[in-house]
């Protein structure tokens, strides 16, 4: 597919809003990029598209901040399982239609954000065996990630479960997200599905994704852990609403 001047511009613009988001919350530039560029191509080239961004923002994410070794260290079980399920995601999303896993995805997360109401659903599992339930987290986020681009809400159930402080849930969600946009890159070389053409325009939109993830993470550094905590779980709230939007465009 051939881009002109006007799409390029639009998808820099997408990819800097993007880039924003990401570093104010610590991920959401797939969740925000890829619905939007699909617009005006289609779900698989806006995510080649946003393959080099992604990656981009997620080593940035990883590194900056701070001890991103003792998350590394600790976490990276997680994102081996995010490898895992990103290559099976991926080969997914070529050979069959990954619609529906927008409404599955979107049905877990209202779930898990009325726990509080529906008080015999109890997440408190995940912290009494966090090795079994990062293991499910990984392999779901990173199919959800290959399938339909949005593998951050189920990290993010198991991050906000554990507690963590608020740097190293950003350094741990972006080291799966790290491995899995890896993984799917070189699955979809494998499959001889990434052209020169998306590589070069792909370069220019990381950059620009940097300059929206560096203002992000100003704004993050200046609110404190709850109010954090208060804006991730409306972020999950509109993805919701998107996910239930992008499934019933697709049909």
């Amino acid at each position: 597919m051939s881009f002109g001047m006007e799409e390029i511009l639009i998808a820099l613009i997408v990819t800097l809003v993007a880039g924003l988001v990401h570093g104010a919350f610590g991920l959401g530039f797939p969740m925000v990029a890829t619905p939007v560029l699909a617009l005006f191509t289609d779900v698989m080239t806006a995510i080649l598209l946003t393959l080099a961004p992604n990656i981009a923002v997620n080593l940035w994410s990883l590194l900056r901040g701070g001890g991103w070794r003792e998350s590394v260290a600790r976490y990276w079980p997680v994102a081996v399982w995010m490898l895992v399920g990103s290559g099976v995601g991926t080969l997914i999303l070529v050979a069959m239609d990954p619609n529906p896993f927008r409404l599955l995805l979107a049905a877990t997360v209202v779930l898990y954000l009325l726990s509080d109401q529906l008080k015999r659903v109890n997440w408190g599992w995940m912290r009494r065996y966090p090795g079994p339930s990062g293991a499910g987290a990984g392999f779901v986020g990173g199919i959800l990630g290959g399938t339909v681009n949005v593998g951050g809400p189920a990290l993010m159930i198991y991050f906000l479960e554990l507690r963590i402080a608020p740097l190293v849930l950003v350094q741990a969600i972006n080291l799966c997200f790290l491995l899995g946009k890896s993984t799917q890159a070189l699955t979809f070389a494998a499959l001889g599905l990434l052209g020169l053409e998306l590589l070069w325009l792909s370069l220019p939109l990381a950059i620009t994704a940097l300059i929206g993830l560096r203002v992000g993470m100003w704004i993050r550094e200046r609110v404190n852990a709850d109010t954090y905590r208060g804006w991730l779980r409306g972020l999950l709230w509109l993805l919701c609403i998107l996910l239930v939007v992008e499934f019933f465009r697709e049909l």
